[in-house]
Parts: C-alpha cells; structure tokens; sequence
C-alpha cells in the first residue's frame, strides 16, 4: 500500500519506504521546478525563431487556468480541476525539443518529470494522455481532462 502525502509536506505516516509515498503534486509545485521552468524557456526560444507567437509562461498559465476553471465550473472533483491545471501548464514543453509532434513527445517528458516528482502512475498517465491528445490535427478527446485541456 502506498502513502499519500499532500504536496511535498511533512508525510504523517510510520514505517513507510520512501518508494511508497505517493504525492499529491499540486499546480504550485510544478510551477516551482526548475526542470519544468527550463524546458519552457527553451520552448519559448525555439518557437521565436521559428516565427510562432509567445507560447511561454503567459500562454501556459493561461492555458492552465482555463483548462482548470472549465471542469470546476462543470462541478468536476477538485483533484480533477489540480489535474487539468497542470496538464495545462506543461501541454507545450514538447516545444522544447521540436514544434513537429510536441503533443507526442512533451507527453512523454510531462509523464517522466511527474512520476520523478513523486506524483502517482495513474494520475501522471491522465495528464499524459491529455498532453498527448491537445494538437487538434492528431488527438482527440479521451478523458474530462483532456477535452479541458483542448
């Protein structure tokens, strides 16, 4: 059995194996890793010489917040709204690599950096599959946070 632990919080549990503990990682503290902060300035930069437009911080938080607000006003659990929020956040870190199937490859990259962080399988392969899925010319709506995210 796994532990949960809220964020990167004190986990109240005894005799747990660190490779139990499961964190609940919350938009915060995707927004904190500096990982996650690199791979999209070095999306930003290639998309601005490549003549797309601002596809950084202020497109992601944007996007994170929409994506969020639609599945709350929906009446969506709460874990669920967290969840499009970060999928929101890391959608274009593919970017970084190459803007041709950013979907594809920032999935994988969304999927290795959460599941480093702590984040749970199952909850890390939503976000994936939502990522995966935000390019309209080859995804599609899979789940309530991937139609969020789209």
């Amino acid at each position: 059995m796994r532990t949960v632990a809220e964020s990167h919080g004190t986990v109240r549990s005894i005799n747990v194996k660190p490779e139990e503990v499961i964190f609940l990682l919350t938009l915060e503290d995707i927004k904190k890793n500096e990982e996650v902060n690199t791979l999209l300035r070095l999306a930003q930069k290639q998309l601005e010489i490549r003549g797309f437009t601002e596809h950084s911080f202020r497109h992601v938080g944007r996007t994170s917040n929409t994506a969020g607000n639609i599945l709350k006003k929906l009446g969506h659990d709460p874990r669920e709204v967290e969840l499009a929020r970060i999928a929101g956040y890391l959608h274009d870190i593919g970017n970084a690599v190459n803007r041709q199937d950013h979907a594809h490859t920032g999935a994988y990259m969304a999927y290795r950096i959460l599941t480093g962080m702590g984040m749970d399988f199952e909850e890390a392969g939503e976000i994936m599959q939502a990522i995966g899925n935000h390019d309209e010319s080859s995804g599609t709506a899979v789940s309530n946070i991937s139609a969020a995210l789209i």
